[in-house]
C-alpha cells in the first residue's frame, strides 16, 4: 500500500449553521477542521490508506486541534509544523446555495521546503497538490514547486487540483501560469467546471478537455456537480454519473471526491479498465460529504460508500 502524501494549508473553518445566510447576516458559527489538502488526507486514511499532511498550522489551541484532528482520523503529521498562528475560512451557504467565503490567513504560507522530510516519502508514493492558499506568494508557493521537482526526479505518481478561490487570487494570471505548470506536470488533475473554462479560456467544456491534454494532462476529471465527473485521458472520454442527495453544505466535497479516488489508486493501483468504477467511488464519496457540515467531520466511511454504491 502506498502512501497519498497532500501539501498545503490545514485550517479552521467556522461554518455558519444558519439556514440560507450570507456572512454579513450569519450569526452561529461552528469550528470544523478544513483545508483542501488536509480533507483528501483524511478521506484516504479514514477509507483504509495510508496518508500524510505537509503543513503548517499555529502554535495555539487552534492548532493543537487541528493536529489531533488529522491523527484522530489516522494522517501521519510527522511533516506538520507548528508555528505562529492558525488561518481561519469562515463559510456560509446563501439563499442560492452558493458559499460565501472569506479568509484570514495565519502561518500556513510560511511552510518551507526545507522543513519536509523526504526520507519518508517512498518510490510508489502519491504527491498531492490541492490547496487554495498554496500559489500565493511565500514559502509555501516555493515548497511547492520544489516538492514537484522532487516528485518528477524521483518517479512518484503527482496528482493536481487548483482550487481556485477568486477572493484570494489577487493575480489571476500569475495564478493560471502557475497551475497550469502543475497541469502539464501532473499524472491526474481534478477541476470543477469553472476552474476548466478559466484555466483554458475555452468557452465549451470539449474544447477545455481538449486543451487541458494539449497542455500535458494525463488523467482528467471535472467535476459537474449533480451530474456528475467527467473523465478523460488520450484515449477515453465520458461523464459518469453520480447520486442525487439532498445537500446541506458542499464545503469539502471536491477534496472528498479526490481523496477517494487517490485512495483507489494507492491501494489497488491504476488500471483503465476500472477508470469508471473508482470515479463512481470518488463521486459517492464526494455526494455523500454534502450531507453534513464541515470537511472532515462529514467525510462518508468506506463501508457507507460500498452501501450506496451497491443499493444504486
Amino acid at each position: 500500500m502506498n502512501t497519498v502524501h497532500c501539501i498545503g494549508e490545514l485550517l479552521i473553518d467556522w461554518v455558519c449553521e444558519d439556514a440560507s445566510s450570507d456572512l454579513v447576516n450569519g450569526t452561529t458559527f461552528v469550528k470544523k477542521a478544513g483545508g483542501a489538502p488536509a480533507n483528501v488526507a483524511a478521506v484516504v486514511s479514514k477509507h483504509g490508506g495510508q496518508s500524510s499532511f505537509l503543513g503548517q498550522v499555529g502554535d495555539d489551541p487552534f492548532g493543537l486541534f487541528l493536529k489531533q484532528t488529522l491523527v484522530e482520523n489516522g494522517v501521519r503529521t510527522e511533516n506538520l509544523v507548528e508555528s505562529g498562528d492558525t488561518t481561519f475560512a469562515f463559510v456560509s451557504i446563501q439563499e442560492d446555495g452558493e458559499r460565501d467565503f472569506t479568509f484570514r490567513r495565519g502561518s500556513d504560507g510560511e511552510y518551507a521546503f526545507e522543513s519536509i522530510d523526504l526520507s519518508v516519502i517512498e518510490s510508489g508514493d502519491i504527491i498531492h497538490f490541492g490547496s487554495a492558499t498554496a500559489l500565493l506568494d511565500g514559502k509555501l508557493k516555493d515548497a511547492y514547486f520544489k516538492l514537484l521537482q522532487f516528485a518528477k526526479r524521483d518517479g512518484l505518481f503527482i496528482s493536481f487540483d487548483p482550487n481556485y478561490r477568486d477572493a484570494l487570487i489577487t493575480d489571476l494570471e500569475q495564478f493560471k501560469q502557475d497551475a497550469r505548470h502543475f497541469i502539464a506536470e501532473s499524472d491526474f488533475i481534478k477541476l470543477s467546471e469553472e476552474e476548466a473554462h478559466l484555466l483554458t479560456g475555452e468557452e465549451q467544456l470539449e474544447d477545455a478537455v481538449r486543451a487541458l491534454l494539449e497542455l500535458g494532462a494525463k488523467q482528467i476529471a471535472i467535476t459537474l456537480g449533480s451530474r456528475g465527473t467527467l473523465i478523460a485521458t488520450s484515449t477515453h472520454h465520458e461523464i459518469v454519473p453520480s447520486i442525487s442527495i439532498n445537500s446541506i453544505d458542499s464545503t469539502g466535497a471536491g477534496d472528498a471526491f479526490v481523496g477517494a479516488y487517490l485512495y483507489r489508486l494507492a491501494t489497488l493501483g491504476f488500471d483503465p479498465e476500472r477508470l469508471r468504477s473508482d470515479i463512481e467511488y470518488a463521486n459517492v464519496t464526494g455526494a455523500l460529504t454534502c450531507t453534513a457540515y464541515g470537511a472532515i467531520p462529514a467525510i462518508p466511511s468506506r463501508q457507507l460508500v460500498n452501501e450506496t454504491l451497491g443499493g444504486k
